[in-house]
Parts: structure tokens; sequence; C-alpha cells
């Protein structure tokens, strides 16, 4: 007879689906920005730390990790099946590669990962 995971507290569910949402959202408003917005007054400022000019671009990586969570804390109602739990317990593993993404764009952003509006700005700022 399989166990299953012990329940996670609904308050985890609860924040780290709202990390999600909001880190969904706030990379949709900075791809949509423009060179006038905030988000490229604070990339630009070089009196900014490195990690919070960069925050933008660990957006998406880091709401996708936390809506793993998310998925992960909610299953642990309905565990029980020894299967499924060892596929969840690599899905929560594969999250952490989502987390290690967020962490290196911090530091060090891909191009691809810049919206066109900032590789303009960029470029005009280069020249």
């Amino acid at each position: 007879m399989a166990v299953g995971y012990p329940h996670a507290p609904v308050w985890a569910v609860l924040v780290t689906a709202l990390l999600a949402i909001i880190g969904f959202v706030n990379h949709v408003r900075f791809v949509r920005s423009g060179p006038e917005s905030s988000w490229a007054s604070r990339y630009f400022d070089e009196d900014n730390a490195k990690e919070w000019r960069n925050l933008p671009f660990a957006q998406l990586p880091g709401a996708i990790m936390m809506s793993m969570w998310a998925i992960m804390f909610a299953y642990t109602w309905v565990s029980g099946d020894e299967t499924i739990d060892a596929l969840m317990a690599l899905f929560i593993f594969a999250s952490l590669v989502f987390g290690g993404i967020a962490v290196k764009r911090l530091y060090r952003p891909p191009r691809r990962a810049k919206p066109s509006w900032l590789v303009e700005a960029e470029t005009r700022r280069d020249s």
C-alpha cells in the first residue's frame, strides 16, 4: 500500500501559485513595455546592482519554477500512486533547472531573453 507524500500546507500551494502568476504577469509587462518604461530606466541605471537591473530576465523561468512547485504541492493532497509519486519527484527536480536558469539570468542574461525594444535601446546607447 502506497502512502504518498505528506500533505503540503495550503498556504504553500497558494503562495507558490501567487508568485508564479506575479512572475508571468511581470514578464508580459516587461516584454510589452518600451525604452521609456521604468523597466528600462532601472536596467540602464549603472548605480543599481546587477541583480536588480537583470531581475526582469529571471521572471519567466522563476515563474515556471514556482508553478511547478505549486503543482507539486497541490499533488501532495492526492498522491498515493507509486509511479506518479516517482514522476512527481522527477518533476520537482526538473523545476530546479528553471531555478538555475533564473539565477544565471540575474548575472548574465542572454540576448534572446531581451525584448526587441531593449536590444534596440542598447544598440543606440552603444553607438
